[in-house]
């Protein structure tokens, strides 16, 4: 082709020749045309959007419960979190030999440090953000609305949302990624001070992107609080080495080497010595118009929204015997739960791993160092805690029996952009987060079970071995299912409530 030189008119003549074709189509006479210039809009309310953060009514600590008030300091609600930031055992460190002592996120960014006998790395748990609520309970009044485990939480957002808002909402509450060798013992390292942390809490009318938020305007005379339950710091330290209930403030010294090979030795904090966790409330809401504040005041509302319901299971030596000889753990939970379930999800965790605090290993390890036999075949895919589940309600299958790789990742493919990735395993009867949905997307009730009238609705699994615990001398892992309903938040004549209670 030839090239046309700048200062060519031919530009101006090809615009002319193509202005007709452009104009047909950006002008034609059409309903569902468009024209670049129209000078119609899409009308929305005016709204002003500011954030505040609330400090808890009592104290923070490891192991104590704390109540926490909603602010109303705007008319709609649209972001609940808790910013979290975690203690350190690390003192003061420098990042160079002879310099000034600074934040020990600094330097723990920089350098990898272990301990001087023995190399062993130590950090808080993965997603130390979302483990460190035991339990977060929502009250309006004295009536619980919702209530969440840290644990819940992590998993549900393991299992929903698109890639990008998944992985992010995940690295906010400190989840990160490792890989086997040093990547392990370096990710480790990198969560003993992790920073600052944020959990988003799925409140009615902020679930999902493009919710509506909470009309705190059309309820002005209802106190709205947060009830939480922290773990104990025992609890949520990890290490590189096997060692049951970490606590790396009883290590004598740690060190790192500059990166002229001077090594840094120094001792950690004591116990006493580690602060509480910093917990703060923080809220987005909306100024709206005093013509949008008398309709949210005077119409009714009602919002749908999805509330958790937590099951927690636990297997002894008594339900493994069958397998030593030569039969099948076959055993069957009910389940609690109530409304209309659209989906169940559920993980498993040896003993093992929490006496360890490995609260995000959910793999079974009984066959790292065996063979499978006939008998005792290794599940599918490998590292699961069960053969085969399903679900019977009122004595008969509502779901039929299948294997782990079913429901971790066909079952959650087949509605859902993503799989888990963690051995999480769902069982769902809506359409999900639709694969190439355009974010933000609505949700709404479609299929599901309701659990108010289930006739016992029962889990069936036939369990794989495990490990047996060393300090009981006994086989035991927990088994925890939640199954998400919906129901529905009603605003009327200034109060309220919850449409349905069972």
């Amino acid at each position: 082709m030839a090239r046309v030189n700048a200062s060519s008119g031919q530009g101006a003549l090809f615009e002319l020749v193509a202005r007709g074709v452009k104009d047909r189509y950006f002008v034609k006479d059409d309903p569902e045309s468009t024209f670049v210039h129209d000078p119609r809009y899409s009308s929305s309310a005016p709204h002003l959007a500011e954030r505040r953060t609330a400090v808890p009514l009592n104290g923070t600590a490891f192991g104590t419960t704390f109540e926490v008030e909603i602010d109303r300091y705007a008319d709609i609600m649209t972001e609940c979190a808790l910013d979290v930031t975690m203690p350190s055992w690390l003192p003061p460190l420098p990042t160079m030999a002879g310099g000034m002592p600074m934040d020990p996120e600094v330097a723990n960014g920089l350098y990898p440090i272990t301990t001087q006998v023995g190399g062993v790395s130590y950090g808080y748990v993965n997603g130390v953000g979302y483990y460190l609520f035991e339990r977060i309970q929502f009250y309006q009044d004295q009536f619980l609305l919702q209530e969440w485990s840290g644990d819940g939480l992590l998993a549900k957002q393991h299992t929903e949302g698109s890639r990008n808002s998944r992985f992010l909402a995940l690295e906010k509450g400190g989840w990160k990624e490792t890989l086997g060798g040093q990547t392990a013992h370096r990710g480790i390292q990198l969560r003993a001070t992790p920073g600052a942390l944020r959990i988003y809490l799925p409140l009615p009318g902020m679930q999902c992107p493009g919710d509506g938020g909470f009309p705190l305007t059309a309820m002005p005379w209802q106190t709205l609080r947060l009830r939480i339950t922290l773990r104990n710091l025992e609890d949520l330290v990890v290490c590189s080495d096997e060692i049951h209930k970490p606590a790396p403030w009883n290590v004598p010294a740690f060190q790192y080497l500059f990166p002229d090979g001077t090594p840094h030795v120094f001792s950690p904090l004591g116990r006493v010595n580690i602060g509480a966790p910093t917990v703060l409330l923080s809220t987005v809401q909306h100024y709206v118009s005093p013509a949008m504040q008398e309709l949210l005041r005077t119409q009714p509302l009602t919002i749908p929204f999805r509330r958790l319901f937590e099951n927690q299971f636990s297997f002894g030596e008594l339900d493994f015997i069958s397998l030593d000889k030569g039969g099948t753990s076959a055993v069957t939970r009910i389940l609690e739960g109530r409304h209309p379930t659209e989906r169940l999800f559920w993980f498993f965790r040896s003993s093992n791993a929490l006496r360890q605090n490995r609260l995000d290993d959910f793999r079974n390890d009984y066959f790292d160092d065996r063979a499978p036999t006939e008998t005792q075949p290794e599940t599918e895919p490998p590292g699961r805690f069960y053969y085969r589940l399903k679900l019977l309600i009122a004595g008969k299958d509502r779901e039929q029996i299948l294997e782990p790789a079913v429901w971790e990742q066909m079952a959650v493919l087949a509605s859902s952009e993503n799989a888990p990735g963690r051995a999480i395993g769902v069982m769902e009867w809506s359409t999900g987060d639709g694969f190439g949905a355009v974010y933000p997307m609505e949700r709404q009730p479609e299929g599901s079970v309701n659990l108010s009238t289930a006739d016992r609705p029962t889990l069936y699994l036939e369990l794989a071995n495990i490990r047996s615990n060393p300090f009981l001398a006994q086989r035991k892992c927990e088994m925890r299912v939640f199954s998400e309903a919906w129901n529905v938040y009603e605003v009327k004549e200034g109060r309220g409530r919850v449409m349905f209670a069972s």
